[in-house]
């Protein structure tokens, strides 16, 4: 296996690379994040063709770098507060009028967690699957699979209980 040979250039870059990297994780930047901006940073240099000397370019990186990190910093702060507002504070259970919707909330209830949340989420809460996803922290193809199988679990206990589709007029 032959070894690339890298520019004196590129070095420079890989460690002033590292250098931020370093620098984010001990202003308190998780490791993986600081990776992640390090790597915006080169990408945001490869795009817009700057060309820097090196005593300039080290300082341009840095400065890249902590916006890049700020504007996360507070756009993951208002996504948090937004969720905070909407789901974690108020309650938002839609309350049926109709008797028959008992044996339903108990079926939900007596499902696994997994499937119990995701069913919550969709009927009661109007989420989106894509919502679900994010706010779980699964991928959107787990929270659809995770959906799919809640409901066959749900129909196969309220038809095992003598119930049937148009009992619960949707679910």
């Amino acid at each position: 296996m032959e070894l690339i040979k890298l520019e004196p250039y590129e070095e420079e870059l890989i460690a002033y690379s590292k250098e931020i990297i370093a620098y984010l994780v001990t202003s308190g930047v998780p490791r993986q994040t600081a990776c992640d901006i390090s790597q915006d940073v080169f990408l945001k240099m490869l795009e817009s063709d700057i060309i820097l000397p090196p005593r300039k370019m080290r300082a341009w990186m840095y400065r890249v770098a902590v916006r890049k990190y700020i504007d996360q910093y507070r756009r993951d702060k208002t996504y948090l507060q937004i969720l905070q507002r909407e789901f974690f504070h108020q309650e938002k259970v839609i309350e049926f009028d109709h008797p028959n919707y008992t044996p339903l909330y108990e079926a939900i209830n007596h499902l696994p967690d997994k499937y119990r949340m995701v069913l919550t989420l969709y009927y009661f809460h109007d989420l989106s699957v894509k919502e679900m996803a994010s706010i779980l922290h699964k991928s959107i193809s787990s929270v659809k699979v995770n959906l799919m199988r809640g409901r066959a679990l749900l129909k196969g206990k309220l038809k095992k209980a003598g119930y049937t589709y148009e009992d619960f007029n949707g679910f």
